[in-house]
């Protein structure tokens, strides 16, 4: 019997022996924490699935028929970062293990080592990476492991059962700029999450799907790169279960500790946007919307592209963020005929974004090409663009500004949950507290 434990680690053995494949998965098919979840006969076909599942373990064959097992094993350290590889071969010597420890592999062992004595090795290297990571993430003070979409295990991002003080209708909410980038889309959308993952003292549970395809929801959290978290990337949803447990789950997205938001980071380079398809897409978000009050999703500019197509059919709500700027006109036309065509107009709204800034076209001229019914207006404030650069999201190093109150109004007409008095600090508790504390050191 494999003894129980949790933490699982997801393996891919890559050897072009259809029996040692064989004799490898039946080693782990009875262990608790091992689990193979891919099996490839070659090199290039071990690359593409690592690039796709981001598997915790690679074992790797020295002598592939297509390729190197230390080219392999190269190539997958590059599309999936946080793999931890290992090399198989009949004949170890001192010098392979130098040549493979450059690259990059952990350890490399004998072929006819024991499933037992296998597991054991593969469970400290990647313990200890885990280990490692973790101590990493302390030193970043705005990420951090978490264990689950409710925080902590058995807790709140405080520390302290999250108690459900009032129902919530869970909604699904599209965030999109049409076919146009570089109107505030994505800030819009980390903004609202971040504001309604601070009311966490109520029990709101709030994640951020990012499904654009340059991916700046976690640079924008402080959390990284997609290329850096391609192992929490969108397009490892495939191999989730369609009802996971919400310790599974937590595999598969990074929590933002200061307001306890959960992140789906973005696909890892922008020409992987095509994988992202409409079978994904309602997999993401039905899975979502089983665990959270609110899923925001961040869409392209593009309304070609099946992440957002699919999503704005799949949403409760679709916000259209448009800057005042006559240059949007023929996008904002091309936008209306698209979302008609899929029948989606009913449930689109508009928030105006930089509405104050000079010679910006008036809330009546924007009406005559776009029919959305407006949401919001967002003003122009410098302070928008600082908390981008430093990874400090405006709405919670300012709480009290005209942008953050705005945001919470724009909200809480879909989500009512920040209270009657929107001006004030909005409820938060101790979380809330801190950030504004956080915010007015900053500022000095």
């Amino acid at each position: 019997m494999w003894p129980e434990t949790d933490h699982g680690i997801r393996m891919m053995v890559v050897d072009d022996d259809p029996s040692y494949r064989e004799r490898m998965r039946a080693a782990f098919e009875g262990h608790h924490r091992i689990k193979v979840i891919a099996l490839a006969q070659g090199g290039r076909d071990a690359i593409g699935m690592a690039r796709d599942s981001a598997p915790d373990a690679a074992v790797i064959d020295l002598g592939l028929a297509d390729m190197s097992g230390l080219d392999t094993a190269e190539q997958i350290a590059r599309v999936s970062p946080g793999t931890v590889i290992f090399i198989a071969t009949d004949t170890p010597s001192m010098d392979l293990y130098r040549r493979a420890t450059a690259l990059g592999v952990k350890q490399v062992f004998t072929r006819a080592m024991t499933g037992r004595d296998l597991a054991g090795m593969i469970e400290r290297e990647v313990d200890a990476v885990r280990e490692d990571l973790r101590r990493q993430a302390e030193k970043m003070p705005l990420v951090a492991p978490g264990a689950g979409p409710r925080g902590l295990r058995g807790g709140s991002a405080a520390g302290r059962a999250p108690v459900q003080m009032q129902p919530f209708k869970r909604i699904v909410l599209a965030v999109t700029s049409g076919i146009k980038g570089g109107v505030g889309k994505t800030t819009t959308s980390v903004s609202m999450a971040c504001a309604a993952a601070t009311q966490a003292d109520v029990g709101v549970r709030v994640a951020l799907a990012d499904f654009n395809e340059s991916g700046n929801v976690t640079v924008q959290l402080n959390m990284g790169t997609p290329k850096n978290l391609a192992a929490r990337s969108v397009l490892n949803w495939h191999y989730i279960g369609d009802s996971p447990a919400e310790e599974e789950l937590q595999e598969f997205m990074i929590r933002h500790a200061p307001t306890g938001l959960w992140v789906i980071p973005a696909v890892p380079a922008p020409d992987r946007i095509v994988d992202l398809n409409r079978n994904l897409v309602g997999k993401v978000i039905g899975v979502l919307r089983r665990h959270f009050d609110l899923v925001i999703c961040d869409l392209p500019p593009s309304i070609t592209f099946d992440a957002s197509w699919a999503t704005i059919e799949l949403a409760d709500y679709v916000l259209v963020v448009v800057c005042p700027d006559d240059q949007e006109i023929a996008g904002i036309e091309q936008f209306n005929d698209t979302v008609s065509a899929l029948g989606c107009s009913s449930k689109c709204y508009r928030v105006v974004n930089k509405y104050n800034e000079p010679e910006s076209l008036s809330i009546a001229d924007l009406n005559r090409y776009q029919p959305y019914p407006v949401l919001a207006k967002l003003p122009y404030d410098p302070g928008v663009r600082r908390g981008r650069k430093t990874g400090h999201p405006f709405v919670l190093s300012d709480p009290r500004s005209e942008y953050a109150v705005s945001v919470r109004e724009a909200l809480n007409k879909i989500f009512p949950v920040f209270g009657e008095s929107l001006s004030g600090p909005h409820r938060g508790g101790l979380i809330s507290s801190l950030l504004s504390r956080f915010g007015r050191k900053t500022a000095m």
